[in-house]
């Protein structure tokens, strides 16, 4: 059996405890050693394996004949195709790999530019440090977004667990948030004084639950998208009233 811990002799007695034996009553390997990482890429835990020793048994079954033998039944198994993520390392070098190819895309660009990647459980942040944020960032997002869409179908190739990938530069996000909040807030109203159906420009799927968000608790009015990626966009339609 395998056991996992931030050291070795905490990963031993893991498994120790979980077995329920003495440090004598084992074989111990060690699988991998604990690393430290850089900028929480590439950190590893420690892995031992542990195997009880085998003790001879003082009683042995009889011997039957093979007259004495019960028929033995043949059941089939159905094989299950195992799915299988891949490995810690292998995952956290694809994170690397991505930071690369971002590097190697804004260097055509032209832009000069430092990339701290910060992974969490389900999401990747890549923040660009960059003099060039304009150029970056494009009208409206464009540019950062068609970098990050990029981004994200590089990681899907990668790697088979769902992470979702965020590129940010000068806290832009979280600009873009506010404004998109404010956005929502004055098309509702418009939606609800001309009693007609708006609809906003396409949106990347993040920007658009940050309108419906805005506008959830706005009981004159509802929203919901139209469209198909990357042209998809949200319609603000009011409630009560006739609307076109």
């Amino acid at each position: 059996m395998e056991y996992t811990a931030q050291t070795i002799e905490e990963a031993i007695e893991v498994g120790l405890k979980e077995l329920g034996v003495t440090k004598d009553q084992v074989e111990i390997k060690v699988i991998q050693d604990a690393k430290k990482g850089f900028l929480g890429i590439g950190k590893q835990d420690a892995i031992v394996e542990l195997q009880v020793i085998k003790q001879a048994s003082v009683q042995e079954e009889p011997v039957k004949t093979p007259s004495q033998e019960a028929p033995k039944e043949v059941v089939e198994t159905p094989q299950v195709e195992e799915k299988r993520f891949e490995s810690q390392e292998e995952f956290e070098q694809a994170l690397i790999d991505l930071g690369h190819y971002l590097a190697d895309i804004t260097e055509k660009m032209g832009v000069e530019t430092s990339i701290d990647v910060t992974p969490e459980k389900h999401t990747v942040y890549y923040d660009f440090d960059t003099k060039q944020e304009g150029l970056l960032i494009g009208k409206h997002g464009k540019t950062l977004n068609a970098l990050q869409l990029l981004a994200q179908d590089y990681l899907d190739k990668r790697v088979r667990r769902r992470v979702r990938v965020i590129l940010d530069v000068a806290n832009y996000r979280e600009r873009r948030a506010e404004t998109l909040t404010h956005l929502a807030q004055k098309v509702g109203r418009d939606a609800i004084a001309q009693g007609k159906v708006q609809q906003l420009d396409p949106m990347p799927a993040y920007e658009r639950k940050i309108i419906h968000f805005a506008l959830a608790d706005n009981t004159h009015v509802k929203t919901y998208s139209r469209g198909t990626e990357p042209h998809r966009y949200v319609v603000i339609e009011p409630v009560n009233g006739h609307y076109e």
